[in-house]
């Protein structure tokens, strides 16, 4: 699967224009990053943005199945808090794609991650999958 390059908003991992990195986490251990890919979460306010990301991470913690391709989430919220971007790193897009499979979403169905989909003022803006920007650099030079 070929992956188009990161916008150039993106700086890196933890710094995109027009954005505040609000959390972030992930497995520890080091795997190697095959995907970039960028969620995009509309939200009524910061305060919405805030809370919808804290869900994220109390649904992320008590994921019985977590997806072994999945290795890190940074959240950053948009300087006027009415947009949420999640750069998440996957293996591969390959995974990815698995994770979704099921149409339920990265998580399990659980009641962490129903609350984290059926979130008051937030609206599912949509994801892309990105080259990494090793990649990225490793080809330019």
């Amino acid at each position: 699967m070929t992956l188009p390059v990161l916008p150039s908003f993106v700086r890196d991992r933890t710094e995109l224009d027009g954005f505040k990195l609000y959390r972030s986490g992930g497995p520890n251990g080091a795997k190697k990053v095959g995907c970039v890919v960028l969620v995009t979460i509309d939200t009524d306010d910061e305060a919405t943005a805030r809370a919808w990301v804290d869900s994220v991470f109390v649904a992320l913690s008590s994921e019985p199945n977590p997806h072994p391709g999945g290795i890190s989430a940074a959240f950053h919220i948009r300087e006027d808090g009415k947009q949420v971007i999640n750069y998440a790193e996957w293996v591969s897009a390959e995974d990815h794609a698995e994770a979704l499979s099921d149409g339920n979403g990265v998580g399990s169905v659980t009641t962490d991650w129903r609350r984290v989909q059926n979130f008051p003022g937030v609206r599912q803006g949509g994801f892309v999958r990105y080259q990494p920007l090793a990649q990225v650099q490793a080809e330019v030079e």
